[in-house]
């Protein structure tokens, strides 16, 4: 057995089970040595790391160099382990060739103004988004109006003024989690000189944005996760990188898509016709991005990896809502 195998165990990763073992090529086998050594813990056939285990990646990430931290001891076993699994089934599915696949699980991001449900939207005789009556949002448009490419630099808003701004108008943020993140660098030789900007720690310039997201079974639930998703893209138009949000370093789209993720493939069909009922609306006041549904039956049942993702998501995936042109 190689110790190595407790770095799988990463703060992306933080749990594992024989079979999520097997979809990444290692031998399951290996779990009861690691357990059998104390350093990772078993509760309802899911694996984690214990303080001993923890400690043990910790020596083996200094002395490999690896850029990752430990996964935690209390986290939730459940999730993280279907992230894992979403993570590894759609790396499978595809090879991303001529580009970079960059996946991050449970990847949070702020959004402002902070709303209650309520103040978000209405479902009243349809959908009907309220956001853009909250005073907060009102200021928010009228002092950082949208950047076009032809006028964007990297300090347009400098990261002071954005905490600065933040810190007055907007102490209390909200949370948009994606449960699994993907971001694509296509061509990337090509993007090397682009030296980064101050607001985007994250990197998100010059990439393809796949936000996947555990669906709800409250129509209601998934709604809000929408409207969030509305603010984070408006918010990163406006104030944190605008003129670099849609269209990339050499004036190429970027894309944004919101995918909702179900077990089965029958959920996945008819979720995506409950969201399509509201379109144009769902994605109007975000424009341009994509509401999608995708099931984990569908990655699993992927025989043949695709060379780019452009050849996996259109076919197993279903569409509620495409960019308005």
């Amino acid at each position: 057995m190689s110790i190595d195998l407790i770095t799988l165990f990463d703060s992306q990763n933080p749990c594992w089970t024989k079979e999520l073992f097997i979809t990444a090529g290692e031998n399951p086998s290996e779990l009861d040595e690691l357990e059998s050594m104390g350093l990772i813990s078993l509760v309802d056939n899911i694996y984690a790391l214990t303080e001993k285990g923890q400690e043990k990646f910790r020596e083996r990430q200094k002395e490999l160099y690896l850029d990752t931290s430990a996964g935690d001891i209390g986290v939730n076993r459940p999730l993280a382990a279907k992230r894992t699994k979403l993570r590894l089934l759609l790396d499978r599915a595809h090879s991303q060739r001529w580009g970079i696949k960059e996946f991050y699980c449970g990847k949070s991001f702020r959004v402002w103004p902070k709303l209650a449900k309520e103040e978000l939207f209405c479902l009243d005789n349809g959908l009907k988004w309220l956001y853009e009556s909250s005073p907060i949002y009102q200021k928010m448009a009228a002092e950082f109006p949208y950047i076009f490419i032809d006028r964007r630099n990297t300090d347009l808003v400098p990261a002071e003024k954005l905490r600065s701004w933040l810190a007055e108008n907007c102490p209390e943020t909200d949370l948009l989690t994606a449960d699994l993140l993907y971001l694509s660098r296509y061509d990337f030789i090509h993007y090397t000189d682009f030296k980064g900007h101050p607001n985007d720690p994250d990197r998100i310039i010059n990439t393809d944005r796949f936000f996947f997201v555990f669906a709800e079974e409250e129509m209601s639930e998934n709604i809000e996760t929408v409207g969030h998703f509305h603010l984070w893209l408006n918010t990163l138009r406006r104030m944190v990188i605008p003129g670099y949000a849609d269209r990339d370093t050499q004036e190429q789209d970027s894309v944004f898509w919101l995918l909702f993720v179900t077990e089965k493939e029958q959920r996945a069909a008819a979720l995506a016709k409950e969201l399509a009922a509201y379109d144009p609306e769902l994605v109007k006041n975000a424009n341009p991005c994509e509401v999608w549904t995708i099931s984990f039956e569908a990655l699993e049942n992927v025989t043949e990896s695709k060379e780019v993702i452009w050849e996996l998501l259109p076919i197993i995936a279903h569409q509620a809502q495409r960019a308005i042109v």
